[in-house]
């Protein structure tokens, strides 16, 4: 086990509405979340996880990185997931089982080779497998075999929602297929996630999203009620403090593409490679903080958008290093968009988009004095400034009159 104070830079780059700082995994635990990225909703303690090593960063900028010795031998096939209720660490090991983790020590729970995931309704967890019953677990109480098959499944308050390849409502501890609901999308996508402020469950589709409350479908997203929104096809479902709904998009290919909040019917806020620092090749998931604080994890990085509430390790100037910047104005503007270079840059390509991410002007800057970018053919609207150069990239947002 190894445990560090954070010795890591931070890079700093800036977006539509706030400014991503970006800590780089290779400066520290130099690992992805392959496995799995989960925030410990208890304690704030995030968790990168993959097949040899798993990395804990507690709230106050420390990490501890686990391998072998703390976790037991892993061998190919086998996935580690954890796991939390109040005062206790959970995991499991595929081709092992259930194990408790508190105070980084494991012990042995429940065995099977067949474990997928945890997840609890307060002390109660409930661990899904790929050829077995899902199994609930309280700790000090033992372990309940179920007769439910569940590939994934949610609890909150009692109500339970199974997946194993359509999703199911479970009554009477029988599970009702849901697919006889005139709001019930086609294509599951295995997302499901309850809101922060009652029972509705938001449930993934290639076509949108279904909501259901008490096993009843009552409304659907889609891009046919909704604006901008990056596509129909939701790999990701999560909330912010203030209940709004963030997705992570895919393609038709279910490969990660995009990520969004929506705010009523519009998608208020979307980020893509195009005006982010996020590798949506190597997009591992992304969470919320009990703060408010998103923490999107893609590579061996993580990326959080910064605010009032961002811990305060961020701002460590110790550890932290600027980005030169650009120099952007006027804003809002009509017709002609000047852009500065910083004295250390000799040469950057401008691309502008559009507020979904596509490009609708290229120009390459080869000096540092102010460049004047032509945008009279531009419609009225939001677009995104991004700037790239050899070792920096800035975004920055702008309204053409």
């Amino acid at each position: 086990m190894k445990n560090f104070l954070y010795i890591l830079v931070i890079v700093f780059s800036l977006p539509l509405h706030s400014q991503w700082i970006t800590v780089q995994g290779e400066n520290y635990h130099n690992h992805s979340a392959y496995d799995q990225f989960t925030i410990d909703p208890y304690t704030n303690s995030m968790w990168c996880v993959s097949l040899y090593f798993t990395s804990v960063f507690d709230s106050n900028g420390t990490f501890t990185t686990f391998d072998e010795n703390e976790l037991g031998d892993r061998e190919a096939g086998d996935e580690i997931n954890f796991g939390f209720t109040q005062g206790n660490i959970f995991f499991t090991k595929k081709l092992f089982g259930l194990y408790s983790f508190n105070n980084y020590q494991k012990q042995l729970l429940y065995q099977s080779n067949s474990f997928n995931e945890i997840t609890n309704d307060i002390d109660t967890l409930f661990v899904t497998s790929s050829n077995d019953y899902l199994l609930k677990y309280r700790l000090g109480f033992g372990a309940e075999n179920t007769t439910l098959n569940a590939t994934q499944c949610a609890a909150k308050n009692g109500q339970l929602y199974t997946n194993r390849g359509p999703y199911f409502h479970v009554e009477n501890s029988i599970d009702n297929w849901l697919g006889n609901d005139s709001f019930y999308l086609t294509g599951a996508t295995d997302i499901m996630e309850f809101d922060n402020e009652s029972d509705t469950i938001y449930l993934g589709f290639v076509f949108g999203i279904s909501k259901f409350h008490n096993g009843i479908g009552y409304d659907t997203i889609t891009p046919n009620n909704t604006t901008n929104m990056p596509s129909p096809n939701v790999l990701e479902i999560e909330f912010d403090k203030n209940n709004n709904l963030w997705v992570a998009f895919g393609d038709v290919n279910d490969d990660f593409i995009a990520l969004g909040k929506l705010e009523n019917s519009d998608w208020s806020e979307v980020y893509t490679a195009a005006n982010s620092p996020i590798n949506f090749d190597e997009f591992y998931g992304f969470e919320f903080d009990t703060s408010g604080n998103i923490w999107v994890a893609s590579r061996k990085d993580l990326h959080t958008l910064e605010n009032s509430n961002s811990p305060a390790w961020l701002s460590n100037v110790e550890y932290a290093m600027d980005a030169p910047q650009i120099s952007v104005y006027p804003n809002p503007v009509i017709d002609v968009l000047n852009v500065q270079l910083p004295a250390s840059v000799q040469k950057a390509e401008v691309l502008i988009s559009d507020i979904n991410g596509k490009v609708v002007l290229k120009q390459i800057l080869n000096s540092q004095e102010i460049n004047q970018l032509d945008i009279r053919k531009l419609e009225k609207g939001i677009y995104i400034l991004n700037v790239v150069g050899e070792e920096n990239q800035w975004q920055e947002k702008f309204i053409k009159k």
